[in-house]
């Protein structure tokens, strides 16, 4: 069996001046097709199967939560960025979920799909501040569960860059 990671982290990540501002990052969600170490592919529309050889070493929501803090905490705007069950004094709060992370090969030429829907708020005030949905279909080089691996680290760096500018756009 092959266990592969998502572990990349964009290569620049917007900046902001440090503010009072703490940010408590929720563990990702994801929907049960995708809450899984089993790696998903598609062949046709509306059918999923799961690679034999080939698994993801965490699930992607366990694999998604370091990175989140580490981008965020990157962009210098807060003065902590914490995770549950750390959450005294917390001035906002991030909740994501991880809506698609397929292989497609499908398509013409193959995909990597990946969306990830995201919800800012207001702690103090338990308020929804901001929403947000990224979808990405990232190209494979290959038809292979490994070149699947190379795009869905490319596609989930590139909605973590973007994600770091709308967390910044709402915060004080």
């Amino acid at each position: 069996m092959v266990s592969s990671l998502l572990d990349r982290m964009p290569a620049q990540v917007p900046q902001h001046a440090r503010g009072n501002a703490t940010l408590l990052v929720y563990t990702p969600q994801a929907r049960p097709a995708v809450d899984t170490t089993q790696m998903a592919y598609a062949l046709r529309p509306h059918q999923l199967a799961y690679f034999a050889r080939n698994e993801w070493a965490e699930t992607p929501p366990q694999m998604l939560q370091p990175l989140l803090v580490r981008t965020l905490e990157a962009t210098g705007a807060f003065r902590a960025v914490l995770t549950p069950p750390q959450t005294g004094g917390t001035t906002l709060g991030l909740r994501t979920e991880i809506v698609d992370l397929v292989q497609d090969f499908g398509e013409d030429p193959p995909v990597l799909r990946f969306s990830l829907r995201a919800v800012l708020s207001d702690e103090a005030g338990n308020r929804t501040i901001a929403t947000r949905e990224w979808t990405l279909r990232e190209p494979l080089p290959q038809k292979t569960p490994g070149a699947g691996v190379l795009a869905g680290n490319e596609a989930v760096a590139r909605v973590l860059r973007e994600l770091a500018g709308f967390v910044l756009e709402y915060t004080p």
